[in-house]
Parts: structure tokens; C-alpha cells; sequence
């Protein structure tokens, strides 16, 4: 006898799972099914940790992270955290388990739905009917999960259905399937010769490259096309890594609400704009404010539902990224129409060279209230790898991160799609999926206090991630902006925090722990986390009073 627990751990054993994150709760069934299959368990201190941990894995594997709730309030806070991955486009699959059959409708303890909580969240959304139809679903959970338009799904079995014989003795992976981009969906290659025709009538093209590209893991296209016509790149923040912004000029960073005022500057100036797996969303434009409604605009992306939604598209393609921006450079290569820097190119690379230096400079600024968040960001810059990946939590982190933290070509920058406190687990799942590679959680302390009893889960699995807090004491966001309101009113109640000493809390779960309060300790203090090779946390304080690079409240800054 095989039992529906067995089948789906072979099941998920058969396309590479390694690792399965939960809070457990019961359904032994599924734990011993598990263990027996070889899969580790990676058992967090809450439920939303473990999808944001299972977001973080899936995000850098391409693999399907799955994550676990008990029926009853273990799915209700597994639902409540799938957003995350549902704005990133990450192939999450939330396998739970719901109230047994034989006590539905009687008012059975925790007995709630989970199938209405997942729809929002989800792209697929699915219960298992029959014992025997439970490799044919885990199956077609992990297909809808990859793509070719990847996302977040949700699989609920029956807790009594466990251990029930599924009649089923084979498990498999279906050829060629079970990662992100496994199925690439090509495009209309008649098409391409008229995209290439009009980036060349342009006399201010402006690539704008978004999550797709990242998806995809078409940046070395993306770079190559931008290069070979001489085209400048802006990214939204989930695009950030489709250029390098270490090396090319043409990277002129990320534009929108958290962004660089040099790259909203070149995107309200260009005439044609080249979208490239972005939906236009409010982040990307701050909130429709960029003037891409007065530009030509040619858009590509995986997803034709997204073409044409928020402004007029003059010429659009449907289809991989990677593929089209392959079969672009073809084309580019058949009619020998590279050329070289533009005066435009050349005019946006003076000005981000400005840009730079008005950054460094910042960074060497010393607020009489603590460090300068930007000279944070540098350090880490200077003791972190190229190849190293830096994991960033939302609202003020993700501004720093995002405009001030330059990025190679590739996958070395990942941010909370919008959730605070995402970015602790999330990175821990990121230092699971690459351990090849080292591992930066850069943290605000308000979002590191959502989900710091994952401190324990770190020393517990041995996972060497460094964790960096820009601790202002406070919701620097929220201060800013309420600053900036009508009223101009502080309400310290929603904003301020008592100062914890989050070194001190890290050496309280045996991980190494320091706090810096100077900026001769802050290079020494981050060397030392970094060549440890264990959980560590460097613990800044720094400055409430200097505002993230936001379009929401940038002022004057250059930056």
C-alpha cells in the first residue's frame, strides 16, 4: 500500500525538493512520509516565516517552494502570507492540510475554510477529491506554479485523506518540468524586425526592464541589446540585477517611488520606452506620475494581460524574454545595425555620473543623530562579493537598497515584495536555495521585530546568513511622511520603537551579535560578521531624521 502522504513526498523527491518549511501541527503522516523521502524539514517559529522562508527559496532555486499550514489557523496564517510571493510572481506551492472529512459541517475545533482565504493569492487553487488522484495533483500543482507565467498556488488535502491508500505506486517528474522557465513560451518571431526598426528611429530610447527579465534570466540579453543599439536601462526595483549597474554606463538604476531622481529624470525625458516584463504598477511609475502616457511605448511580456493595461501601447510582443530579446539581437546582427553611444547615451551617462558623486557623497555624511543609512549601504558594498546575494526588506530598507547598493548583472538583489518584516526568513530561504554563495538580510528594526524568533531557526539549521538592521528606533517611513502630510503632525505612538540592543538579543539565541554606534566600528563590525560563516547580526544605529531616496518625500536632494 502507497498512501497519499508517501505519494506526494515521492512525488515532490522526483522533481528535486529538498527542503519543505512549515510550523508543524499534527499530520505525522506527512512528517514520517517526508523523512523516508529524504526531504528535509525546516520547521520555523510561525507560519509566515515559513512562506516568506519557502518565497526566499523559491525565488533563487526556481524551484517550488513548499510550505506547510495545519488545518484550522495554520492555513489561515499561511493564506494571510501568501501575498508576498503573489506580487513576485514566485512559485510557492502552500500545500495544507483541512478539517477531516468525517467531521465537517460539526462545528469541529479550528475548523475553518481555507480554499476562499488562497483565492486572492493564488493563480491555482485546488482540493484533493479522491486518495488516488493525489500524484496527478501535486503534479499539476507544481506545473501551474513554474509557469510559463510562475506564481503562487494552493493544494489542500483532507487531514484523514494522509493516510489513506492512494492506489498509486509511481511517482515521477514529467519530462523537462518542475522549474521556473522550464516552459518558455516563444514568440511571434514575423514580429521582431518591426521592434528592432522603430528602437532605431528613436532619438531618446529608454529601456525599462522589470521582474520578467529576472524571471526569465534573460540580463544577459537584455545588456547585450541595450549595448549593442546603445540604449540607456532603467529598472524597476524587481528588475534591478537586469543590467549591471557596477560596470555599464548605460545603467542609469531604478526609477518610480524608490528610486534614483537621475533615472525618473531620463524616463520623463525619453520619447520611446522599450518595457520589458513590467506592468507599469504604481511603484515603477510612483503612482502613474511619470509621464510615460506622453511616450511611444513597446512592451513585451510572458503575460499578454498585462500589455497595454495601464498606458497605450504603440507595439507590443507576447512572449519569454529571454527567447525575444535572443531573437532581437539576431535580427540586430543580420541587418549589422549596432552603433555606437548616441549623444543621448552619452548626455544620461554624464549625468549618473553626477548622480554618483552625489551619492558618495552622502554616504560620508554624519548626521548628529546617528550613522547616515547610505554609508550602511556602502560598507556593505565594499565587503560583500559581486556574487553575493543582498536580501532587503520593504518601505525605507528597499529605497536604500534599491537606489544606493549597485548591483552585477543577475540574480544578486532580492527585496520584499511588500510585506515588513519579509526579509529575514525570506533571506534564510535565499541562503537554503545558494549556499554556494553568501547571504546579506538588510533590515530596518521595525521589520526585523516582525519575525526575529527565526534567530532560532538559523543557529538551529545551520544556516550562515549575516543580518544587517539600520536601527533608527523608529518607522522612519511613517515619520517621513507624516512630516511631509498636511497636517505636518507626528504621532510618536505609530512611529517610535524603545531602543533594543538587537546584538545583544542575537547573542541570546547564540548567534554572534555586535552593535555599532560609530562609523570607525562599521566596516571592522561587518568584516568580522562576514568571515564568520555562521548567523551573525551587526546591529547599526543610525539616523531617524535622514529620508530614504523616495519620490515621496525627496525634496531637493540630488539623489
Amino acid at each position: 500500500m502507497v498512501t497519499v502522504a508517501e505519494i506526494v513526498a515521492k512525488t515532490l523527491r522526483a522533481y528535486g525538493t529538498t527542503n519543505y518549511f512549515c510550523l508543524t501541527g499534527g499530520d505525522s503522516e506527512l512528517w514520517v512520509a517526508l523523512t523516508d523521502a529524504g526531504i528535509r524539514i525546516v520547521n520555523c517559529r510561525s507560519e509566515n516565516s515559513a512562506v516568506y522562508m519557502a518565497d526566499g527559496y523559491a525565488r533563487v532555486s526556481g524551484r517550488p517552494g513548499f510550505v506547510y499550514g495545519q488545518r484550522g489557523p495554520g492555513v489561515a496564517n499561511v493564506a494571510a502570507a501568501m501575498a508576498d510571493p503573489y506580487w513576485a510572481f514566485s512559485p510557492v506551492v502552500s500545500l495544507t492540510t483541512s478539517i477531516m472529512n468525517r467531521s465537517r459541517d460539526r462545528y469541529e475545533y479550528q475548523d475553518v475554510d481555507g480554499m476562499p482565504m488562497h483565492a486572492p493569492t493564488t493563480r491555482w487553487n485546488k482540493s484533493l477529491s479522491a486518495p488516488q488522484r493525489a500524484g496527478a495533483m501535486t503534479r499539476a500543482a507544481i506545473r501551474a506554479a513554474t509557469g510559463p507565467v510562475p506564481g503562487p498556488v494552493h493544494f489542500e488535502i483532507p487531514a484523514d485523506m494522509l493516510g489513506l491508500d492512494c492506489g498509486e505506486s509511481e511517482s515521477y517528474q514529467e519530462e523537462s518540468l518542475g522549474t521556473v522557465n522550464s516552459r518558455r513560451l516563444a514568440p511571434d518571431l514575423a514580429r521582431i524586425p518591426e521592434l528592432i526598426t522603430r528602437l532605431l528611429q528613436a532619438e531618446r530610447p529608454l529601456i525599462l526592464a522589470g521582474n520578467g527579465v529576472i524571471l526569465a534570466e534573460a540580463w544577459e540579453e537584455l545588456s547585450a541589446l541595450a549595448e549593442a543599439l546603445s540604449i540607456p536601462v532603467a529598472t524597476t526595483l524587481g528588475g534591478k540585477g537586469a543590467i549591471s549597474e557596477m560596470d555599464s554606463d548605460l545603467a542609469v538604476g531604478v526609477i518610480g517611488r524608490y528610486s534614483r531622481r537621475v533615472a525618473n529624470d531620463t524616463a520623463s525625458e525619453a520619447d520611446m520606452v522599450f518595457a520589458v516584463g513590467t506592468r507599469f504598477g504604481g511603484l515603477a511609475t510612483n503612482g502613474w506620475q511619470l509621464p510615460f502616457q506622453h511616450k511611444r511605448i513597446l512592451q513585451l511580456d510572458a503575460d499578454p494581460q498585462v500589455i497595454g493595461q495601464n498606458y497605450r501601447v504603440e507595439y507590443s510582443l507576447v512572449g519569454d524574454a529571454r527567447l525575444t530579446l535572443a531573437a532581437a539581437l539576431a535580427e540586430i546582427k543580420a541587418r549589422g545595425a549596432t552603433r555606437g553611444r548616441t549623444p543621448w547615451a552619452k548626455g544620461v551617462a554624464a549625468r549618473l555620473a553626477g548622480w554618483k558623486t552625489a551619492a558618495q557623497a552622502m554616504s560620508l555624511q554624519k548626521p548628529p543623530d546617528g550613522l547616515h543609512p547610505a554609508e550602511v549601504v556602502a560598507a556593505l558594498r565594499t565587503v560583500m562579493k559581486r556574487e553575493d546575494l543582498l536580501a532587503a526588506d520593504t518601505g525605507a530598507i528597499a529605497a536604500w537598497a534599491g537606489t544606493l547598493f549597485p548591483t552585477p548583472a543577475g540574480r544578486c538583489m532580492l527585496r520584499s515584495a511588500g510585506s515588513l518584516g519579509w526579509v529575514l526568513p525570506g533571506a534564510l530561504g535565499a541562503a537554503l536555495a545558494a549556499p554556494q554563495r553568501k547571504t546579506v538580510a538588510l533590515s530596518g528594526d521595525g521589520g526585523l521585530l516582525y519575525h526575529i524568533g527565526e534567530l532560532e531557526t538559523a543557529i538551529r539549521c545551520d544556516i550562515p546568513l549575516m543580518i544587517v538592521v539600520i536601527n533608527n528606533r523608529a518607522f522612519a517611513s511613517e515619520y517621513h511622511l507624516q512630516k511631509r502630510s498636511k497636517s505636518g503632525r507626528i504621532i510618536p505612538e505609530v512611529i517610535d520603537f524603545s531602543d533594543a540592543d538587537f546584538g545583544a538579543i542575537a547573542r541570546g539565541f547564540g548567534a554572534h551579535g555586535v552593535r555599532v554606534t560609530r562609523s570607525e566600528e562599521l566596516l571592522p563590525a561587518l568584516r568580522e560578521a562576514y568571515a564568520l560563516g555562521r548567523p551573525a547580526l551587526v546591529d547599526v544605529l543610525c539616523s531617524k531624521d535622514t529620508p530614504a531616496p523616495s519620490a515621496s518625500y525627496r525634496g531637493d536632494s540630488l539623489v
